[in-house]
């Protein structure tokens, strides 16, 4: 996307850029009660098996507070804190739903989710949201350590009301006693004196596969950061320390790049006062390589520390003992026989509805012209190209360091340096550039007019674009890092309803779950789902989650015989 701007816009561009990039996605006061709560499909699960969630995002300082963060954090974590899966999921109107795997290695045991959004990591992790899981693998002998179920600060059922005349489940039939197969049909009920939920879920599982959740000892809490992180009101965000090699000292107001390798973008911030830096990413799925590049500042050498994007402080839960009785090690055996029918026949039990991202185009969209190399004589160097060949570009001395400089009418374009990209990857270093083989380039692409990223302009953009896109063998900063980073989960997920063939056995752990079920104006909602096709006894959970964070809780069981 080309911009170009008149000299009272150029000041206000100059103006804008000198402000620091970390403010970039907002702080609200008022979100400095955020909370997070959440509600799972089953408590019990076999390694291997996936946990359907819901969250929603409450301010417990001000429930009508706005500005909340966009991005859920999830972990699977044992009760020293180990982690042994995290994912970032997508908040829309701070609600949210995903699905997070258990590693099929993971032992049997009591284990956590850790719920908790960037901004929560300034208060202490004992706010965080914790549900308790038992898992279960049949595959191995091995049991996770615990101590006695007595430990101190076990608080069952916490948030958790019984739901009443608030929530109610109805069965059009009027009957609980169903054959496998059979279509049930639901009313779902919300009183009209009580007040509403902000949002509901609804699974149906079997027979003591569920327990109330457990929640850590509330008077043992870690060290505090207030301030430290901001709230990721945008996306998911990257942070971190730009510090002078040797010294250690912070470097203020320096240029850090990030590129997001494959994607055809860049991000560009300055560091703060204490040197910090902050990008707001795009809601990208699945994990993805980035390199971060800050130039030499005033003479010195940076380094960049980048902040982990999950939280690694300590916390303090209770570890009891892994035990079942007789009613659990009836469930887990048919969750287990189900889930290695689920395996043997190939058919996942939930059904992805998503569709693959799509290969964007650049982030600066059609380049103002575009030099293909083969169209022009085999020359030995890329400096020839640029003082050889008829071109908007050309090559100057600026202070004993050669420098690109696009031609134009435009007087502003002298005042800024262009980007120089490399495969999409920005390169300031203009001798590795010219040093990098012809042969290695396909086409250079320019955009000839001032251009901002972020809070940076530049004078024109040169993007150098390789044939086998491997940077064209150019070596990039030593003093630049790639990490390959975790974005969102990519979990718009939905179970089955039914069986999904007939001559493939009815394997749902869960028969049926709804994150977000949608109520009719007048406060009601009909459900319907085909009966599992294991006999035995199941739970109806429906759980609304309101604004204070509590939860309301209604149960209903059913009886599935065989035909």
């Amino acid at each position: 996307m080309k911009r170009s701007y008149t000299p009272y816009v150029l000041v206000m561009i100059m103006l804008i850029s000198a402000g620091p990039g970390l403010k970039s996605q907002g702080l609200f006061i008022n979100a400095a009660g955020e909370r997070i709560q959440a509600c799972t499909d089953r408590t019990m699960y076999i390694s291997g098996e996936k946990v359907l969630f819901s969250v929603q995002v409450y301010n417990e300082k001000d429930h009508f507070a706005k500005g909340f963060s966009r991005i859920c954090y999830c972990e699977l974590i044992t009760p020293d804190g180990k982690m042994l899966a995290a994912e970032k999921y997508l908040l829309t109107n701070s609600f949210g739903e995903g699905c997070l795997t258990i590693p099929r290695e993971t032992i049997s045991g009591i284990y956590f989710l850790k719920f908790y959004t960037r901004f929560m990591r300034n208060i202490s992790t004992a706010e965080y949201k914790y549900i308790m899981l038992k898992i279960i693998n049949p595959d191995k002998t091995e049991v996770l350590s615990g101590e006695d179920t007595s430990v101190p600060g076990i608080k069952s059922g916490e948030s958790i009301i019984k739901g009443g005349a608030a929530l109610s489940v109805n069965f059009q039939s009027g009957k609980k006693t169903f054959s496998t197969s059979e279509e049930i049909r639901l009313n779902i009920t919300i009183g009209k004196h009580e007040s509403i939920p902000v949002s509901l879920c609804l699974s149906v599982i079997p027979e003591s596969t569920y327990h109330d959740s457990f929640y850590p000892e509330k008077n043992k809490q870690d060290s505090v950061y207030k301030g430290v992180y901001f709230p990721e009101t945008r996306g998911v965000s990257l942070s971190g320390h730009l510090i002078a090699k040797g010294s250690g000292k912070p470097v203020t107001g320096a240029k850090v790049d990030l590129s997001i390798i494959g994607n055809k973008d860049i991000l560009v911030v300055r560091t703060d006062t204490s040197g910090r830096f902050f990008f707001a990413l795009p809601d990208y799925h699945g994990n993805k390589d980035i390199f971060l590049y800050s130039d030499d500042f005033h003479g010195i050498t940076p380094e960049i520390l980048i902040d982990n994007d999950f939280c690694s402080r300590p916390v303090f839960l209770p570890s009891p003992l892994f035990t079942l009785d007789e009613k659990e090690m009836k469930a887990a055996y048919k969750l287990a026989v189900n889930f290695r029918l689920t395996s043997v026949f190939g058919e996942d039990s939930i059904v992805n509805t998503s569709s693959p991202e799509q290969n964007n185009p650049p982030f600066y969209g059609n380049p103002s012209e575009v030099l293909t190399i083969n169209k022009y004589i085999d020359l030995p160097t890329l400096d020839e190209y640029f003082t050889q060949l008829p071109s908007v570009v050309n090559l100057r001395k600026i202070q004993g360091r050669k420098q690109f400089r696009f031609f134009t009418v435009q007087e502003e374009m002298s005042a800024y340096d262009p980007l120089v990209l490399v495969d999409w990857v920005a390169v300031n270093d203009i001798e590795k550039i010219l040093a990098m083989s012809p042969h290695a380039i396909e086409r250079i692409e320019l955009v000839n007019s001032l251009y901002i990223k972020g809070n940076i302009t530049y004078g024109g953009i040169i993007s150098f674009v390789s044939r086998k896109n491997d940077f064209a063998g150019i070596d990039l900063p030593k003093s630049g890092t790639f990490i390959n980073y975790c974005f969102l989960e990519d979990c718009t997920e939905t179970l089955p309803v039914s069986p999904l063939h007939m001559n493939i056995p009815d394997s749902r752990n869960t028969v049926y779950w709804n994150p977000a079920v949608h109520l009719n104006d007048d406060g009601t909602s009909g459900i319907s789902f085909k009966a599992p096709g294991t006999p035995g006894k199941y739970y109806i959970l429906l759980r609304g989650m309101g604004i204070n964070g509590e939860v309301i809780l209604t149960e209903e069981t059913i009886d599935v015989a065989g035909n």
